[in-house]
C-alpha cells in the first residue's frame, strides 16, 4: 500500500476514535501527528533500501561490463601480441651469434631485439629503444623490423641499413617521437656497427677487459633525414670478443638505498663473469638481484653478440 493511503487510514482511524471512546480531540491529533512521524520515516527508509538497491543492481551491471571489456582487451592484446611477435621474430635460420634478454615493462615492449642471418653468411643484429611504453611504442616496433630484416637479407652494409631505417621512421613517426637504435653485423672476426642514440657498446675480451667503446655517433632515427655519411665503427679483431648493446632502461634502473644498475655497475658486471656459454645469464641474476624489491619504470633489453 502506498504510503499516502496509510496515512489517510491512520488520520481517519485517529479522527474516530473520540465517537467510539471518550477521548479529546487533543489526543487523536497527537496519535495523527506521530502516525504520520512513523510513516514518513518509513517511506524514507523504503526510499533508502531501494535506491542502494538499484545502486547494488547498476554496481553489479558495471562489474560485468568491465569484466566484460576486460577479456575484449585482453583479447585483443594477446592477438596484437601474438602478431607483433610473429613480424619480428619470424621463424628461419637458427641463430647461434647472439643471445638476448629481455624485460618489458608492460605486456608490449618499446624495445626491440632481432638478430639474423643472411643468406651470404653475415649476422646481422638490431637493438632499437622506441619512444614511450606499451602498445604505442610497440607498434612503432613493426616497420623498425620489417625494414632491418629485409635489408639485412639483402645483406645491404650497415649504414645503409641505418639509412633506410632512418628514412622510414622519420616518414612515419608523429612530432615528439624517435627511435634509439644500434645495427651491428660481425662476419667472422669483422665487426660494423652503427650507433643512433644508444648508450655506448661494450666489446669485451674474454678475460674481462673492455676493449673498445662504440659511442653513438648519430642522432636517433626518426628526427630528421641524415644529410651526411653516415658514421661507423669497423674493426677487425685477433681473437674472440663479446659485444653488449643495450637500453638505458638497464642502466638506469634503481636498486636499494638510491642506487642505480648504472654503466660502471654493469663493467664491474661483466668484467667478473666468465665467458665460457657467454655472460648474459650471469647479468640477468645480478641485475634481478640488484633490483629485488624496487619499482623498474622502463623497458629493459640487453643483448651480447659473439665475434669469433
Amino acid at each position: 500500500m502506498p504510503a499516502y493511503q496509510l496515512i489517510t487510514a491512520v488520520c481517519t482511524i485517529a479522527l474516530l476514535l473520540p465517537l467510539f471512546w471518550q477521548a479529546s480531540w487533543q489526543i487523536a491529533a497527537v496519535a495523527v501527528l506521530l502516525a504520520t512521524i512513523i510513516l514518513f520515516a518509513q517511506q524514507r527508509l523504503w526510499a533508502q533500501q531501494q535506491t542502494q538497491h538499484r545502486r547494488s543492481r547498476l554496481l553489479r551491471h558495471l562489474g560485468k561490463r568491465q569484466v566484460h571489456q576486460k577479456r575484449l582487451q585482453t583479447r585483443d592484446e594477446y592477438l596484437a601480441l601474438k602478431i607483433l611477435n610473429h613480424i619480428v621474430q619470424p621463424s628461419g635460420q637458427p641463430v647461434r651469434h647472439a643471445q638476448i634478454w629481455q624485460k618489458p615493462l608492460h605486456r608490449f615492449s618499446g624495445d626491440l631485439a632481432i638478430a639474423c642471418v643472411s643468406p651470404c653468411g653475415k649476422s646481422y643484429t638490431l637493438l632499437a629503444d622506441l619512444t614511450g611504453h606499451g602498445i604505442a611504442a610497440a607498434m612503432g616496433a613493426t616497420p623498425v623490423a620489417s625494414v632491418f630484416q629485409a635489408t639485412a637479407k639483402q645483406g645491404l652494409p650497415v649504414a645503409e641499413i641505418i639509412r633506410e631505417l632512418n628514412s622510414k621512421l622519420t616518414e612515419i613517426l608523429p612530432a615528439g617521437f624517435f627511435c634509439c637504435a644500434a645495427v651491428i653485423r660481425t662476419d667472422q672476426n669483422n665487426v660494423t656497427i652503427c650507433n643512433a642514440g644508444l648508450p655506448d657498446l661494450l666489446i669485451v675480451g674474454d678475460s674481462g677487459d673492455i676493449i673498445d667503446r662504440v659511442p653513438s655517433t648519430e642522432l636517433p632515427l626518426g628526427i630528421q633525414d641524415f644529410t651526411d655519411n653516415v658514421k661507423v665503427f669497423s674493426k677487425q679483431y685477433q681473437k674472440p670478443h663479446s659485444l653488449y648493446a643495450f637500453t638505458d632502461g638497464l642502466i638506469e634502473a634503481p636498486g636499494a638505498n638510491d642506487e642505480y644498475f648504472d654503466l660502471d655497475h654493469l663493467e664491474r658486471v661483466i668484467s667478473s663473469e666468465t665467458v665460457t656459454d657467454g655472460r648474459l645469464e650471469g647479468i640477468k641474476q645480478r641485475f634481478e638481484s640488484f633490483v629485488k624489491g624496487t619499482h623498474v619504470n622502463d623497458d629493459i633489453s640487453i643483448v651480447e653478440v659473439r665475434i669469433c
